[in-house]
């Protein structure tokens, strides 16, 4: 005690505390200080605290450490398997009250507050530094695709802005790199998007392989578009649009050409039966009663490429009940209902009978096979730009066929045979006009011919066992990259020598064969990279390997938001889901991969004590 006249007056037992020996009057002020409300409430705090050295990590020990990895890898565990924090935060509680001989778990806290801003400033950014890096680590930085897509939010629009790029070690990797509100739909709207994310991160827009969107003229428009704004900054990049939107797009058109309306009926009929559990019980009471097996009818979403011809199956199976049910409940049946599957009273026939609308729902239902067949190859993880051409030539070839050989799908053929010559006629020509516009509409927005670059990139696939210097020399000159990835010609002959004998090396056993041909292109080429140093063989295979095959990922970031912003979690902001869809694409880890990984990273651990970060703290922040 300092203050002059003071230090006989003065009293203290606490560091920078003292309280005044005249004034206080000892056990009566106590007692009264006692009964006060601030003193009761501060009692309250401190059992509920515990003490500070029980429960409060001072300094980075290495107890410091396992605690705040616990708490991190409890974040991630959270927004990994879409948990709420809310939830995420009372099983950490319980965790710490029955396991209380843990000095770990008695040092963890992570309320809803901590938990979200662990996400967004912390493992957000670590999570796009990550992919950053991956595309920054070679000698040149690799090239990489662009993606992007809209989709409601209520009255919010969404755009997700998504990279695809190929390493050695990882083969065709996806991630996702930003996700945004923005009302603006035009071209220019959207081109701002890409650049501001682009330039937040470092990244040009002359890294830019292809741009990859669906086939909306804001996209892929001839005078003003996303691609033609692009190509005035890079005049190299390649188109990717959506082959799935183009599969899709053909059913839609093909079914004009028949006279009943199968997609609408398919709508009506869940329409019918949804809104009404007496009426499903109903249809069930028919199935069985004419020994059947009960299929629940399924809803086909006009947006979604593969719900019609399950729906369509599930109307077959139930077929004969569904129209005896249908005709027995007479006007209760909607007229438009009626009028779509020409119902009257005696419509149900004898067993066995076929009548129209179930013969061309036959057809649909074996037809469609071919469309969600290729639509699903082209959505597949394993599918790459090198298979493109193959498949859509492959699906134009079985369409073509079918039309030449007159086959519309076997029970579609017996049930034609017990229509009226004139409605079995009439439908067969129907039949051959959707196989006629399909053709004509795949040739139309698909070029087979050999000016499609992609008809050149099939040597890639590595199907008939090695790759020549021709093959490589025309895959350069046609996409121009020669310069732009400084290729050397005299040394890209050596590397094609070099990996042909490779090639023959793996492929030398039957049984080797057998397993390297069942392997996609991408994990073939990871193999070949992994065994021999081919620098531009690498180059220009990294190149075009970047190029999507379709907007699947993008489909998938919409399906993981609407899991994450669901009803309940209405009140959540863009930037807390964006950073959950951010960090939940971008780490493949397990949880008890990310708890380890994070124990070893003594900056990321710091930054995550520190809760509320600026990004750029954390840009080189590197999980081991």
């Amino acid at each position: 005690m300092k203050t002059p006249g003071w230090e006989k007056c003065a009293i203290t037992h606490i560091k920078r505390t003292a309280l005044c020996a005249v004034c206080h009057g000892g056990l009566t002020d106590v007692n009264q200080h006692a009964s006060t409300g601030g003193h009761m409430m501060n009692m309250r705090g401190v059992k509920e605290r515990g003490t500070l050295d029980q429960f409060v990590v001072h300094q980075a020990t290495a107890e410091a450490d396992m605690v705040t990895a616990a708490e991190v890898t409890h974040i991630y565990h959270t927004v990994k398997h879409g948990l709420s924090y809310n939830s995420a935060d009372c099983a950490l509680k319980l965790t710490v009250r029955t396991l209380n001989d843990s000095s770990i778990a008695k040092k963890m806290s992570c309320g809803r507050t901590k938990a979200e801003a662990v996400v967004t400033d912390v493992l957000s950014p670590k999570a796009i530094e990550e992919v950053i890096k991956k595309l920054k680590s070679g000698a040149t930085p690799l090239p990489f695709s662009l993606h992007t897509d809209a989709s409601n939010k209520g009255n919010q629009k969404m755009f997700p802005l998504a990279l695809q790029f190929f390493t050695p070690e990882a083969g065709v990797v996806n991630k996702i790199l930003d996700f945004v509100e923005n009302p603006d739909e035009s071209a220019e709207g959207i081109v701002k998007i890409i650049q501001s994310s682009l330039e937040s991160v470092g990244l040009s827009l002359d890294q830019v392989s292809a741009f990859s969107a669906d086939n909306a003229n804001v996209n892929y428009g001839i005078h003003n578009s996303v691609f033609t704004k692009l190509k005035e900054t890079n005049s190299e990049i390649l188109r990717g649009n959506c082959h799935a939107h183009i599969v899709h797009n053909t059913v839609k058109k093909a079914l004009d050409k028949l006279s009943v309306d199968v997609e609408n009926i398919v709508l009506k009929i869940y329409s019918f039966f949804s809104t009404s559990a007496k009426r499903r019980e109903s249809l069930k009471e028919f199935c069985e009663f004419c020994d059947v097996e009960f299929h629940d009818i399924l809803r086909h979403v006009v947006t979604r490429w593969l719900s019609l011809n399950p729906a369509i199956t599930c109307l077959l199976q139930n077929w004969d009940p569904l129209k005896s049910y249908l005709i027995s409940i007479g006007e209760e049946c909607p007229r438009r209902l009626k009028e779509l599957l020409s119902l009257t009273e005696d419509a149900a026939g004898v067993e066995g009978e076929a009548d129209v609308v179930e013969v061309y729902l036959l057809f649909c239902n074996n037809v469609m096979c071919l469309f969600e067949e290729v639509v699903k190859k082209l959505e597949k993880n394993v599918t790459t730009s090198v298979d493109l051409y193959s498949i859509m030539e492959c699906f134009l070839k079985r369409l073509i066929q079918r039309r030449d050989d007159g086959f519309y799908g076997y029970l579609t053929r017996q049930k034609l045979q017990r229509l009226s010559p004139s409605d079995a006629d009439g439908a067969r020509q129907e039949f051959t006009a959707f196989l006629d516009t399909a053709i004509s509409y795949v040739r139309q927005w698909f070029d087979f011919s050999e000016e499609n670059w992609l008809f050149h990139l099939q040597p890639l696939s590595l199907a008939s066992g090695k790759i020549s210097f021709d093959d490589m020399e025309k895959i350069i000159e046609q996409l121009h990259l020669a310069g732009r990835l400084n290729i050397s010609m005299d040394e890209l002959y050596e590397e094609c020598v070099t990996a042909t004998s490779l090639l023959e090396h793996l492929t030398k056993e039957h049984q080797e064969k057998e397993k390297w041909q069942s392997k996609g292109t991408a994990e073939k080429w990871m193999e070949i990279f992994q065994a021999a140093d081919l620098p531009n063989m690498q180059a220009v295979v990294s190149f075009v390997l970047s190029i999507p095959s379709s907007t699947g990922f993008e489909e998938r970031i919409f399906s993981l938001m609407k899991n994450k912003w669901t009803d309940v979690r209405n009140k959540c902001s863009t930037e807390l889901i964006r950073s959950e869809l951010i960090v939940s694409l971008n780490y493949d880890m397990s949880c008890s991969e990310f708890y380890s990984a994070v124990l070893k990273d003594k900056q990321l651990l710091t930054a995550a004590r520190a809760q509320k970060i600026q990004m750029e703290k954390v840009v080189s922040f590197h999980i081991m």
